[in-house]
């Protein structure tokens, strides 16, 4: 019986944390807990089971629903002509647009991805940011891109390759 846990407070709360305390607490108390109620360290129970089901569930569901935050540093230039950035969140690329007259510290949401927003920081006027990227992606990084989003899935090439075996019989 696998526990479910409907709200990020609930979420939290199984853990042992408060929302405030953020992703370091949630991760260190998820640790320490499943460390505790293992099945190779405690026997196992019905209880001992049972929360230790309850602790998974919880840090799933914060992984899976937590909110992203990504930073970007453009250059004061770039931040008054505007421009398309396409960052990375772990294997997945993030497409940004970025609007002329942007400010430092102003918060972007991601181009369909509604969990991943972006703050972007404006380099100072002497300040040279930390890397140096084309105001707009070229045609390299956007074949790059739409090839990531483009590209079939593993599901998809599997029917593909069923169709093509029983067309052939």
């Amino acid at each position: 019986m696998t526990s479910r846990v409907e709200s990020m407070d609930a979420a939290f709360a199984v853990l042992g944390v408060a929302p405030a305390d953020g992703m370091d607490a949630a991760r260190a108390s998820f640790r320490a807990r499943v460390k505790t109620l293992h099945p190779d360290v405690t026997p196992p129970t019905q209880a001992t089971l049972s929360e230790l089901a309850r602790i998974v569930a919880a840090m799933e569901f914060i992984r899976t629903q937590a909110p992203v935050c990504l930073e970007v540093e453009i250059t004061a230039e770039q931040a008054v002509r505007g421009l398309t950035r396409t960052l990375r969140h772990g294997d997945t690329p993030v497409l940004v647009r970025i609007p002329a007259g942007t400010r430092d510290g102003t918060d972007l949401p991601a181009v369909g991805e509604e969990r991943v927003r972006i703050l972007i920081r404006v380099a100072a006027a002497g300040e040279a940011p930390v890397e140096q990227r084309p105001d707009f992606p070229d045609a390299a990084d956007l074949d790059a891109f739409m090839h990531e989003f483009s590209r079939p899935s593993v599901n998809a090439r599997l029917a593909r390759w069923i169709r093509k075996a029983q067309s052939a019989a």
